[in-house]
């Protein structure tokens, strides 16, 4: 690695452990969508529930077969940034396996 990237990975502060990638099925277009959460800059505090941080990502559907459509994500956390409920519309929550399955099915070219 040279000095320069050296120096940008110091300053970007962007390790594993900053970034959450979430992942949604689209129920009206059958598409997988993903999005990423920065625990570090994202997070706002609420004062309702029993989880202290909060998030909100609307995912949007690429458009592919004239389909558009979102899916709002919504995210609680404790106080050390972990994940501990989180609320879907407009799609199903995935794992990163069952995107990748869904992704593929998304893709594969349509029978005939």
């Amino acid at each position: 690695m040279n000095i320069f990237k050296r120096i940008a990975s110091i300053f970007s502060g962007a390790g594993d452990d900053r970034l959450l990638h979430i992942y949604a099925l689209n129920t009206r277009c059958k598409e997988p969508v993903t999005g990423t959460v920065d625990l570090y800059n994202e997070l706002s505090q609420t004062d309702e529930g029993e989880y202290p941080l909060y998030v909100r990502k609307v995912l949007h559907t690429t458009g592919a077969n004239r389909c558009f459509a979102q899916t709002e994500v919504e995210l609680w956390f404790d106080t050390n940034k972990q994940l501990k409920h989180y609320d879907v519309q407009g799609g199903r929550w995935l794992e990163a396996e069952a995107y990748e399955v869904e992704l593929a099915r998304f893709l594969a070219p349509p029978e005939e």
